[in-house]
Formats: structure tokens, sequence, C-alpha cells
């Protein structure tokens, strides 16, 4: 393999590396393969499966029994495929805050970090129903109870209109 900068062979080895990538600096990927060139000094890192690998972090992150903080905040909602102000409107919180959260500057509450992990958590989406739903949610002074009426037949359970 040749250096995209000057032309050299690289030489390659295997080193644990930290994924700054990612935005957590106590991510530590062990034995990745690392192509150096000895001419001009250039480097690269190869990193497989990197869609797993984010994956993996995300599920350990949501894992962990302390709150998130600021830097993993803001990884999962990288790892959700988010904007600050699509996280935000899902959170059903002001950007502002989001920011500050992303940050450090305040921590996240504990329900918004419940909430975010079982977000990430929830990897085959409900049919039917969009995140963006969670928008729409009215505030009311007080919570009235759903009705529902369900049947099940071979393909599982149904909702009839009530």
């Amino acid at each position: 393999m040749k250096c995209v900068e000057c032309g050299h062979t690289l030489v390659v080895s295997r080193e644990n590396r930290r994924y700054e990538a990612g935005g957590l600096p106590q991510v530590v990927l062990v034995g990745v393969e690392v192509r150096r060139c000895p001419e001009c000094g250039a480097e690269e890192m190869a990193i497989p499966r990197i869609e797993q690998l984010h994956r993996v972090i995300a599920q350990a992150l949501i894992r962990k029994p302390t709150r998130l903080a600021g830097p993993e905040i803001r990884f999962l909602r990288k790892y959700l495929g988010w904007s600050g102000p699509d996280f935000a409107s899902r959170m059903g919180t002001a950007r502002e805050t989001v920011s500050r959260w992303e940050r450090g500057a305040l921590p996240i509450g504990t329900q918004a970090d419940r909430l975010l992990r079982l977000l990430v958590a929830t990897s085959v989406p409900v049919k039917d129903y969009s995140a963006e739903d969670l928008t729409r949610i009215r505030e009311q002074r007080k919570p009235t109870p759903v009705r529902l009426s369900l049947t099940a037949d071979e393909e599982g359970w149904h909702v009839k209109a009530a």
C-alpha cells in the first residue's frame, strides 16, 4: 500500500488507539491496523465494520450505571442520526438545553437520560409511529387515559377502534 502524501510504501502495525472520530476520548480500539509512512510520517488507521463499532459503543453507553456525560449524549444523538434541533424536539426540550447537555454545562435530567437510552435501545421502530409524533404530544392540565380494545389472532395483537 502506498502513502497518499508522498507515494512511499506504508509500514503496517497493530496498535491500541483512541477513537477520537467518535468524540469519546475514553474509547480505545485495541489492536487496530495502523499504516504509517516511514518517509513523511503520515498515518492512517483501518477501522473495519464501523457501523457495528458505533452500535457496540452505543450499547455500552446505555448500559453504564451512571448518568450520561456530555460527549456521550452527543455521540448517541449522532448515532441516532439526529441534528441538535431534531433531538431537542424528540426529547421535548429546548435546543439550548441539548447544547448545554452536550457541552457538560448542564447535567442531563434522570428522565431525559432514561428516554435517550430507551430511544437508542429500540432497534426496531414501531410501524405507523414516527419519532416526529413525539413533538405533537399536547400539554394538558389533567391527563386522560386512552381507551383500547385489543384482539389477538395468529399474527399477534391488534388495536380495534374503541
